[in-house]
């Protein structure tokens, strides 16, 4: 089963909570012809974010996307679901991404409606110089710590992009998706990291393979399970 990411950014001048609001009440229509469907809808970054690498630039005020959807399905009906939130929302900055899903955890209910607590997404740049496969394989390796490490987290998925969409995005072009998925926002400020110790060793591995990354605080909504 194939899995599709479109990341939407509300036009300039729109309200951001009134497009959001929109693009959720438009999923529906596309959950006929998916296999499952979500919809993360983006809240403002936190002042003071659990997960900041030294040295890295703050986040920007304003988050680079309002809603992701989330769609799993064949071919044909993630190009229709493509086309479909197109068509709905012309005027909208987007970026689709086909992917890879590797499910490293999944201890999260997550049945129709609003899923508890905080879906975070970053969208990984990896280091220039190294080879796709080299960063794919440094990737999964950083998994096993990243589970044992951020101990608050009660789901966890890694997309490898195969595509992504042409023309201009208003982040910069990535390789890669993570999600971190905490039960509650307690448990995000919290357990982000099991200790210091394990925030030094999360901070030094993923300098093996990333550049720089796109993050996104999400709320998600599940219009149709898996």
């Amino acid at each position: 089963m194939a899995k599709q990411r479109i990341f939407l950014a509300a036009p300039a001048g729109e309200a951001r909570a009134a497009f959001r609001a929109a693009v959720l009440a438009r999923a529906a229509a596309l959950a006929p012809g998916l296999d499952a469907l979500s919809v993360c809808l983006v809240d403002a970054t936190p002042a003071v974010p659990p997960w900041q690498r030294p040295g890295e630039p703050a986040a920007p005020p304003e988050p680079p996307f309002d809603a992701v959807v989330d769609s799993w399905g064949e071919d044909a009906a993630l190009a229709a679901a493509d086309a479909a939130l197109a068509a709905a929302f012309p005027a909208a900055a987007r970026a689709v991404a086909r992917v890879e899903e590797t499910v490293e955890k999944d201890g999260l209910p997550r049945p129709a409606g609003r899923a508890a607590g905080v879906k975070f997404l970053s969208l990984m740049c990896f280091q220039e110089d190294l080879p796709p496969a080299v960063a794919r394989r440094l990737w999964a390796h950083h998994a096993a710590l990243a589970l044992r490490v951020h101990i608050g987290m009660a789901r966890y998925v890694r997309d490898w992009v195969t595509a992504l969409s042409d023309g201009p995005l208003p982040v910069p072009c990535f390789q890669g998706v993570a999600e971190l998925h905490f039960p509650s926002e307690q448990a995000m400020r919290e357990q982000w990291f099991d200790s210091e110790a394990g925030r030094q060793a999360i901070v030094h591995d993923v300098g093996h393979f990333l550049s720089r990354a796109s993050r996104l605080y999400t709320t998600e909504h599940v219009v149709k399970p898996g």
